[in-house]
């Protein structure tokens, strides 16, 4: 190989992305990296490129498969969420016309107390006026013979 068809080692080095130093260890005797070593060292870079992609397609294609897991897992976990939402409401309206429905029974029993009391006085006064005719002191107190 003459001088002219070699590459500088600082070229090199830029073409192959490797540092200077390792570019120096190619080069021939004239200094410079002679072609076929350049290509040589290029298809190994090359084939390390075509792993690294590899890998690569190989992780996407799992982070696909996990993202869409992930999405299936997301909307069954909407779904869900919309169910619990739902049920929740309606347990709320439940509560709310349970509470009601007590309320109303309160009242009830309070009123059933105030007619228990008006009857309890009633049938006191009832006894009361029954011992007077008893006695014949109403029929006095009205003047009666």
């Amino acid at each position: 190989m003459s001088g002219e068809t070699s590459i500088p080692p600082a070229e090199a080095a830029l073409l192959l992305g490797i540092p200077e130093d390792e570019a120096r260890e190619l080069a021939g005797p004239d200094g410079g990296v002679p072609p076929q070593a350049l290509l040589g060292r290029a298809g190994t870079t090359v084939l390390e490129l075509a792993r690294e992609l590899a890998r690569a397609r190989e992780e996407a294609g799992r982070l696909s498969g996990q993202l869409k897991e992930i999405r299936a897992a997301n909307l069954r976990l909407q779904g869900e969420l919309k169910a619990g939402t739902g049920e929740r409401r309606r347990l709320t309206e439940e509560v709310l016309e349970l509470r009601a429905a007590a309320e109303e029974r309160l009242m009830l029993m309070e009123r059933i107390e105030r007619i228990a009391g008006i009857e309890g006085e009633l049938s006191e006064a009832e006894a009361e006026l029954e011992r007077l005719r008893s006695r014949g002191l109403l029929a006095r107190l009205l003047n009666r013979p």
